[in-house]
């Protein structure tokens, strides 16, 4: 789980920028859009992974 948070981080971070030097919109917008893609990628690591990952190992 720790590290889900930290990867969830550095993808906010990371979109953060490419938000930044790709479109320079307000900061507030910046924020919501990144935090809003950070979110999504957080419950991708934490729920979708885990559960494709038991579907993998009940088809073995």
């Amino acid at each position: 789980m720790k590290q889900n948070i930290i990867y969830s981080v550095l993808f906010f971070i990371v979109l953060f920028i490419l938000k930044y030097f790709f479109d320079k919109s307000d900061t507030q917008s910046m924020l919501i859009s990144s935090a809003i893609g950070t979110l999504i990628f957080f419950i991708y690591r934490v729920l979708i992974r885990k559960y494709l990952y038991k579907q993998k190992d009940q088809e073995n």
